[in-house]
């Protein structure tokens, strides 16, 4: 089938390039650095891929330099999409090539600190987060360039009729909760470890400062193979684009060289038709004689779902959505209230690192008539964007509105608008998994690198679905979708007969114009049939009858592994003591199966010959660039974190270098790796901590004495709760409203609140129950109360470093 498109339409034009802005070094953040073009190690980018169908390959180029006058090793934190999986990674050197080996995490770390200190030159990739990765390069002589390649599969997303390649070119700046944990931090980025994030600093990249000179040549280059679909109306997120034909209906995207700054997403999207995609079984025989299959299925013509919604809209008013992007979140939030109809009802929550009520709704669901859909729309015209991203209270605050039990016949639904950046993702999705299993969570992610990843899990564990909008031209068409969806999905618990095995993703609902894709492992003699069962919104079975075919790509096997991965470590995230050995699960899982997980690392290390006999290497991470069109406040950390004494040398460095760790390493450091590190000759002064705004995240450039912290004032749910429990008469309603309330609260707080969530959990069961004897019960609650006050009350101290490595 020939593709009838042959030009193609540029979206939102960002200009590139160009010289410093006049007032960059005034609008930086610490942890921005100022740069001469040529002076960081990461000097080209080249991304090469091809499109078959909905699913594409990739490969990744990275080239690093040293223009330094010693060995020098290279740090990039950098982003991929989330649901592909990295199969393959290389050292290259010259014309010789090293191949990695995946390993577990722990193993490959010792295996490159080992060659770094005997002088080789070694390479090592690891994932912090299922879109943040880091590359490490060691013992890169003077003058010398090395390149790291990785190669991945991944399938494309595909809605209503149109199919949409994406790809992080930058990891944003993050928001940090939490306090800060002393001792050395267990990587080279330039946020604070704390408690709710302790390897912040390996997901918290330098930033360069506003305006600077492109530091890195991108090339982009993309082939279209449409695999007898009929592609049409093909759109892109870069204007610096140009498509041309190659043999048969192959077509070619590409970058023009050297024209486009790694400082949003790539998006290119193309028109398929509603009739182009349809359900069906690709099967893959792998070379160990297993098969595995994925299930592709189409949404049906069903009626949609009539039933009255209870819809509260969680809006993120923080410093990171400053500029069109609160502007695109207000007109979301405005669009989809006004879309409510009377038998619906609603409530309104504004966060920042504060959390704002605002009337009609004011704290409970109010009826969705056309004054007080009035009063919300008018209130959220006026919002403008402040503080940082305190997302974990604002999400408990948020499901404390739905009523408890459920009440029959009403949808439940929480809509979150927000780009998404912060850092404490496991929390999130712990708190998700364990409190929102009778809401819906649809996602509406704004932002030109927005975290994609967070947004799509924290819908996928909510039963919704993530829309992104990465312009203002975009928002109105995703708006039309979002509403088309936010509802009951039209087919829920989907099964296959025969039954797939280690089936992934495990959670999956079918909303209009949605397909789905499921992979799994078939056992025994392939069928010549299958069935797909599932059950209407009306509550009636579905049943689709679908024939195998055999395909010869490997990427099914991929793709699933990907997912498989991604479910399993998402279950860890949760609640790690749920399953014991689950870690080692999925590190045996990942090196069967060859994806990079978190709880492994591919390694290359060249031994051909000796480069730097004393092991001792300047260590650069790479800054990156500011993402485009935001603005870069002060801090991405919590409001006033306690300083951390011993603290690295690392700061703003003006010239031609970047971000630079040459401290002594500390003796009882966690990960120490053993390279040699020297002092800078003279310690810049320290800024002050962190001021709790969104932007670039800091840490001292010199030892600072931990100072008294001052006393705490009690929350206001914490006030509530010892009100309710000290009351003279008990009220068992009462009580327990309050009590699950405070445990959501203390869910927020993470590992430190752990043993009084268990607690307050077994409160509740015999609250429930009803044959407790109210003094015994009342000594329960003040001994509870008591231990939460405390934890409340204390400083910041010592906590015990933890990582995803052994």
């Amino acid at each position: 089938m020939v593709t009838n498109f042959d030009s193609l339409t540029v979206l939102d034009e960002v200009p590139s390039g160009g010289a410093p802005a006049a007032d960059a070094v005034e609008e930086a953040g610490f942890g921005c650095l100022e740069t001469v073009r040529g002076g960081l190690p990461l000097r080209r980018l080249g991304v090469n891929g091809r499109i078959t169908g909905l699913l594409y390959r990739l490969a990744v180029a990275q080239e690093f330099v040293n223009v330094c006058a010693e060995p020098l090793e290279a740090t990039y934190i950098f982003p991929l999409p989330a649901r592909a999986g990295v199969t393959r990674f290389r050292l290259r050197v010259g014309e010789r090539v090293v191949e990695g080996v995946l390993k577990e995490r722990g193993a490959a770390r010792e295996e490159y600190d080992q060659a770094i200190r005997e002088g080789h030159r070694a390479a090592i990739a690891e994932e912090e987060r299922p879109e943040v990765f880091t590359v490490r390069a060691g013992n890169i002589p003077p003058g010398e360039a090395v390149g790291v390649e990785l190669e991945l599969a991944g399938p494309l997303t595909f809605a209503d009729g149109e199919a949409t390649f994406r790809f992080p070119l930058v990891v944003a700046p993050r928001y940090i909760p939490g306090m800060a944990l002393d001792g050395p931090a267990v990587g080279q980025g330039a946020a604070w470890d704390t408690d709710a994030v302790p390897d912040a600093s390996r997901i918290s990249p330098p930033m360069l400062l506003p305006g600077q000179p492109n530091p890195v040549y991108l090339t982009f280059r993309m082939e279209l193979d449409p695999a007898g679909l009929a592609l049409a109306d093909l759109r892109a997120s870069l204007h610096a684009l140009r498509l041309h034909r190659a043999e048969g209906d192959l077509r070619v995207v590409e970058l023009m060289p050297g024209a486009e700054r790694l400082d949003r997403d790539f998006i290119l999207r193309f028109q398929v038709g509603d009739t182009g995609v349809c359900g069906g079984l690709s099967l893959y025989r792998d070379p160990d004689g297993e098969t595995t299959a994925l299930l592709t299925v189409v949404p049906p013509t069903l009626p949609a779902s009539l039933q009255p919604r209870d819809v509260v809209v969680l809006l993120d008013r923080s410093g990171s959505m400053e500029g069109w992007k609160m502007a695109a979140a207000r007109r979301a939030a405005g669009r989809l209230l006004d879309a409510l109809t009377e038998r619906d009802r609603f409530g309104v929550l504004l966060f920042d690192d504060q959390i704002e009520e605002p009337a009609p709704s004011a704290g409970r669901l109010v009826a969705a008539t056309d004054r007080n859909r009035f009063r919300a729309v008018e209130f959220l015209a006026r919002v403008e964007a402040r503080g940082g991203t305190e997302i974990a209270p604002a999400l408990t605050r948020a499901l404390r509105y739905f009523p408890h039990p459920p009440a029959a016949g009403r949808e439940r639904i929480l809509l979150f608008v927000t780009d998404g950046q912060v850092g404490n993702e496991d929390q999130l999705l712990r708190q998700v998994q364990q409190h929102a299993r009778h809401c819906r969570i649809f996602a509406v992610g704004i932002d030109r690198a927005v975290n994609a990843s967070l947004l799509e899990r924290l819908a996928g564990y909510g039963g919704g679905h993530c829309d992104l909008v990465e312009s203002e031209d975009r928002l109105d068409e995703v708006l039309r979708a979002v509403h088309r969806r936010l509802g009951a999905p039209l087919l829920t618990d989907v099964r296959l007969e025969p039954a797939l095995e280690d089936v992934a993703p495990d959670m999956v609902d079918l909303f209009p114009g949605v397909p789905v894709r499921l992979g799994g492992r078939l056992r025994g003699p392939l069928p010549a049939q299958v069935t797909v069962t599932a059950r209407a919104a009306d509550g009636q079975p579905f049943r689709q009858m679908l024939t195998p075919k055999e395909t010869p790509d490997s990427a099914v096997r991929t793709l699933w592994a990907r997912a498989r991965v991604l479910d399993l470590e998402h279950r860890f995230a949760a609640d790690p003591r749920r399953e014991p050995g689950l870690a080692d699960r999925i590190t045996a899982f990942s090196l069967r199966y060859g994806v990079l997980c978190r709880f492994t690392a591919f390694v290359a290390v060249d031994r051909s010959e000796t480069v730097n006999p004393g092991g001792e290497v300047l260590q650069v991470t790479q800054a990156v660039e500011p993402p485009a069109e935001r603005a870069m406040p002060m801090a991405a950390c919590a409001p006033s974190p306690a300083p951390r004494s011993g603290e690295r040398t690392l700061g703003c460095i003006t010239g031609s270098m970047a971000m630079l760790d040459l401290s002594e390493p500390e003796a009882d450091s966690f990960e120490a790796p053993a390279f040699a590190r020297r002092s800078l000759p003279a310690a810049l002064p320290s800024p002050p901590p962190g001021s709790g705004s969104d932007g670039i995240g800091g840490r001292p450039k010199r030892s600072i004495a931990r100072q008294p912290t001052p006393p705490k004032s009690l929350p206001s749910w914490f006030v509530d709760l010892e009100t309710a429990l000290n009351a003279p008469v008990l009220d068992q309603s009462e009580q327990l409203d309050v009590l699950r309330g405070a445990v959501l609260e203390l869910e927020a707080l993470g590992e430190t609140a752990a043993g009084l969530v268990k607690e307050g959990r077994e409160l509740i069961q015999r609250l429930e129950s009803g044959q407790v004897e109210s003094g015994a019960m009342r000594k329960r609650f003040r001994a509870w109360l008591k231990r939460i006050r405390k934890l409340l009350e204390s400083p910041p101290g010592d906590k015990r470093r933890w990582s995803w490595w052994k």
